[in-house]
């Protein structure tokens, strides 16, 4: 099965009010946004489609997202981290992504969100170049 590209961004939280401010706010900021509540829900949307970037929450009702953050990573897709837990104690897999603490201000979400697709635009850029 092919996989295709999509401007959307994921948002894995299982936290209705937090899932909610961010999919607000990233509408608002001209975004749009797959709201996914678990990491069944979220693996079941990634298995046809890529998301242009995600935010991710570490610790679900269903289990982690490590899996997630694994499968992003490997498709080369930009994701945040935003989450309660400690950078430290969490699997290394999610060293990949921009941590932002848990909760975080609409501006460090955005500004995050931004400079991770800007980057990934980047290097997109830099690969057609080679």
């Amino acid at each position: 099965m092919n996989v295709t590209q999509s401007n959307r961004i994921l948002i894995l939280e299982d936290e209705p009010l937090i899932a909610l401010d961010l999919d607000y706010m990233l509408e608002n900021a001209g975004f749009k946004t797959m709201v996914c509540i678990t990491f069944a829900e979220a693996m079941e949307w990634l298995a046809a489609r890529n998301p242009r970037a995600a935010i991710l929450d570490i610790q679900l009702k269903d289990g982690p997202s490590t899996a997630v953050a694994s499968l992003l990573h490997n498709r080369s897709v930009p994701f945040l981290v935003c989450s309660g837990a400690g950078k430290l104690d969490a699997p290394k897999i999610f060293s990949s992504g921009t941590w932002l603490s848990k909760p975080s201000d609409d501006a460090s979400v955005l500004n995050a969100i931004h400079g991770a697709i800007q980057a990934l635009d980047f290097n997109e850029h830099l690969e057609r170049q080679a």
